[in-house]
């Protein structure tokens, strides 16, 4: 019998919207909220237990450290961890994931949705829970904010570095790119990914491949990495080779207080001119232009 990873927590009121994206991206299959009071609510966080979940309290305890650094008056969150054993789910699940808008153009659905789309709205059908990537996570949706715009001219190429889902691979397919590459290390995100380009239509343009930067042997127009705080610090000069000059590279996966720091860190190399930075909530996405 499947075996499932509850994680519940007590948490001032106005944090839950963005606490639930994250337990969302983080994989969890659904989430409850209960109402305490008026200044706390309750959310309870569903994982199942095959070996992907052991890395969810510690990154967990580790986004919740980060609210507080940048909210030192916010209140303790109170955490509880139980394993329970599979019940009846059901199909209840998927009234956690709803259609969310992203950027101008896109609206972001799982595959069971009927969502009726108005006009200009391109539609991106991704299978919550697989993979990072649901358009619901502040990151996710910067990075397609900031695609949009440098997709308009012809002939782009986009590569995509920790693909997850492959969500921003088919959002630069489906705004005009002519080539984009998504790479991911774990097997898990590549199928995830691959199954949501089979979804989207977008199989002709986007491939998805496991691997490392390292083992691609070509430049591209523009590199998306909406990856992790230390692999941002390590793959500064893998992302850079593989940048064409005058190509744009986007990152995010940033704190707001870590801003000034992976701006620094990048300029440093003297190859990349500053373009611009985006913001929502504690999140930022960074823009640089190649010389």
């Amino acid at each position: 019998m499947k075996q499932w990873l509850v994680i519940t927590l007590l948490i001032p009121r106005g944090l839950e919207e963005g606490i639930s994206n994250f337990l969302i991206e983080q994989g969890a299959t659904g989430i409850e909220e209960i109402d305490e009071d008026l200044k706390w609510e309750r959310l309870k966080a569903y994982f199942l237990k095959d070996g992907k979940e052991k890395r969810v309290p510690r990154t967990l305890h580790r986004y919740l450290r980060s609210l507080q650094t940048i909210s030192p008056e916010m209140p303790s969150i109170k955490i509880e961890m139980i394993s329970i054993p599979e019940q009846d789910w059901g199909e209840n699940w998927k009234k956690f994931f709803k259609p969310v808008q992203v950027g101008s153009k896109f609206v972001v659905k799982p595959p069971w949705s009927k969502t009726r789309l108005r006009k200009g709205q391109i539609p991106i059908v991704i299978t919550p829970g697989m993979a990072f990537g649901t358009g619901t996570h502040a990151t996710t949706k910067l990075c397609i904010q900031t695609l949009e715009p440098r997709l308009r001219r012809r002939g782009i190429s986009v590569l995509d570095v920790g693909t997850g889902s492959g969500i921003l691979s088919i959002a630069a397919a489906k705004l005009g790119a002519v080539e984009v590459l998504g790479l991911d290390i774990d097997g898990v995100a590549v199928s995830a990914a691959r199954e949501n380009v089979r979804q989207n239509g977008v199989f002709d343009i986007v491939r998805i491949r496991k691997g490392r930067i390292g083992d691609i042997r070509r430049k591209f127009d523009i590199v998306v990495a909406n990856i992790d705080h230390k692999s941002l610090k390590r793959m500064r000069i893998p992302l850079l080779l593989h940048l064409k000059t005058q190509g744009f590279l986007i990152l995010s996966g940033i704190l707001e207080a870590d801003g000034d720091f992976f701006r620094q860190h990048y300029l440093k190399t003297n190859l990349l001119r500053w373009a611009k930075v985006t913001q929502e909530e504690e999140w930022v996405c960074l823009v640089l232009k190649k010389k």
